[in-house]
C-alpha cells in the first residue's frame, strides 16, 4: 500500500542533465537540486545524476540516496533512451511518490506524479535558434511531457504565458519560481586575473554563442561607438551552433576598438571578469530568464540588457534596456551610460540590493512546495497523467 500523504514520502530528482560544459541550464539545475535539498531535509530523497557528476559532491552532506548511470551519458539519444525506456523502473524500484525533472522533459508513462521545469519553449516558437538536435528532441517530447505534469516549474512569467498559450496548459498548472543567484560568489571581491591581458575599461558580454544570444548585434553597436568609449569589447563563451559568422569576426576583427574572445573561462574565475567590467551587455532576441543578468548585479556591475520581456522580469527594473535586435539603440544606449558615471553607479547599487533578495534558498522553498502539491495529486481524480494528449 502507498504512503499516506504526509511529511516523509519519497522524492526522486533528476540530475542528469548536469554534464561538462557547465553553462546555461547545468549550472541552474546544480544549484536548483541543492536548494531543493535544502528544503527537502526532512523527507526520503533520491538524486540520480551521470558517473562523475559534481552533484556528488553538491549534495554529500544530505540524507538522500544517490544513484549514478552510465548509460545516459554519451549524447542526447542515449539519454532520452534511458530517460524514457529505464527511468520509469527505477522510480518504481525506488518507491518513488513524486518526481522532480530538471531540463525540460519527462518519461511519458513515469509511474508517479512529476514536477516538470520548462525553462522556455523557444525550440517550438523559434527552432531558427536552436540547433537541429534540440529542435528534434523539444518537439518530440517536450508538449507531451508538459501536458502530463502535475505540475510546470518556470522562471518567468513571461515562459507561463508561452506555456499556456502555445501548449495549452491551465495556469493553476504553472508556478512562477525566479531563479536564484549565488551572491556571495559573485561579489566576494577579486583580483582580475592577468593572464587574459585586459589592462583597458571594458564591456562585457558572457554566454554561449548562438544566434538567440544576438552577439552580432552587439558587435556592431560596440564598432558604432568604440572610438567614443576607450574601452574594449570582452566576450566569454563557447562557440556553439549555427555561429560561424559571428566566431569568424571575433578572430578577426577589423572594426573598431578592442574585442577579446575569452572562449570558455573556469568558474573561478568569471565573477572577477564580471567585477572588473564597467558594464555588462546582454542583447539576446530571445530568452527563458538570462542568469548573467543577476550575476553581473551581484558582482556589482550595471546591466544593459534587450527589451525581451523575459529579460525585462530578470532585471527587475535595475538595468537599462534597449531595443532588440537594433544595434543603434544599443550604441546610443551604451554611449549615453558611459558618459553618466552617476547613472552607472545607481545601476550597480540599485542591482545588488535587487539580486541580495533572489535567493537559492527561496527558489528551494517555492519548488518543495510545488512538489508538495503534485504530490496531492496522487490522491485526487485531477492527475494529469490520464491525459494522453501530445
Amino acid at each position: 500500500m502507498r504512503r499516506a500523504l504526509s511529511n516523509v514520502y519519497s522524492v526522486a530528482l533528476d540530475g542528469t542533465v548536469v554534464k561538462p560544459p557547465y553553462t546555461g541550464v547545468q549550472n541552474s539545475v546544480q544549484h536548483e537540486i541543492v536548494a531543493e535539498l535544502k528544503a527537502l531535509k526532512w523527507k526520503i530523497t533520491a538524486v540520480l545524476a551521470l558517473t562523475d557528476s559534481p552533484l556528488r559532491d553538491l549534495t554529500s552532506d544530505y540524507r538522500c540516496l544517490y544513484f549514478e548511470t552510465r548509460f545516459a551519458t554519451g549524447g542526447v539519444w542515449r539519454r532520452i533512451l534511458w530517460q524514457q525506456t529505464m527511468l520509469p523502473k527505477l522510480l518504481k524500484k525506488i518507491h518513488a511518490d513524486v518526481f522532480h525533472a530538471f531540463a525540460y522533459t519527462a518519461p511519458l508513462r513515469c509511474p508517479c506524479p512529476y514536477v516538470l521545469n520548462v525553462h522556455d519553449i523557444i525550440a517550438l516558437e523559434h527552432p531558427e535558434l536552436c540547433s537541429t538536435l534540440n529542435r528534434w528532441h523539444m518537439r518530440m517530447l517536450l508538449p507531451p511531457s508538459a501536458r502530463r505534469a502535475a505540475r510546470i516549474i518556470v522562471s518567468t512569467k513571461h515562459v507561463a504565458e508561452r506555456v499556456h498559450d502555445v501548449l495549452q496548459i491551465p495556469m493553476k498548472r504553472i508556478a512562477v519560481v525566479p531563479l536564484g543567484v549565488d551572491f556571495q560568489r559573485f561579489s566576494r571581491p577579486l583580483p582580475l586575473p592577468s593572464e587574459y591581458g585586459l589592462d583597458r575599461p571594458y564591456i562585457l558580454f558572457v554566454s554561449n554563442i548562438e544566434p538567440k544570444k544576438d552577439l552580432g548585434t552587439l558587435l556592431d553597436a560596440y564598432d558604432a561607438c568604440a572610438n567614443d568609449l576607450q574601452a574594449d569589447l570582452v566576450v566569454v563563451g563557447r562557440a556553439a551552433w549555427k555561429c560561424a559568422a559571428v566566431v569568424e569576426r571575433l578572430k578577426h576583427w577589423n572594426g573598431a576598438g578592442r574585442v577579446k574572445w575569452l572562449d570558455y573561462v573556469p568558474d573561478d574565475v568569471l565573477p572577477a571578469l564580471y567585477q572588473h567590467a564597467q558594464l555588462f551587455a546582454m542583447p539576446s532576441v530571445c530568452e527563458g530568464f538570462g542568469m548573467p543578468v543577476l550575476e553581473a548585479m551581484a558582482a556589482g556591475t550595471p546591466v544593459l540588457h534587450s527589451d525581451y520581456p523575459a529579460l525585462k522580469e530578470a532585471a527587475g527594473g535595475c538595468g537599462k534596456e534597449f531595443m532588440a535586435g537594433n544595434a543603434q539603440s544599443l550604441a546610443e544606449t551604451i554611449k549615453r551610460l558611459w558618459q553618466s558615471p552617476q547613472t552607472l553607479q545607481e545601476m550597480s547599487t540599485a542591482g545588488i540590493e535587487y539580486v541580495g533578495r533572489q535567493t537559492w534558498r527561496r527558489w528551494g522553498e517555492n519548488a518543495a512546495s510545488v512538489l508538495q502539491e503534485a504530490m496531492a495529486d496522487r490522491f485526487t481524480s485531477a492527475y494529469p497523467r490520464r491525459d494522453r494528449r501530445g
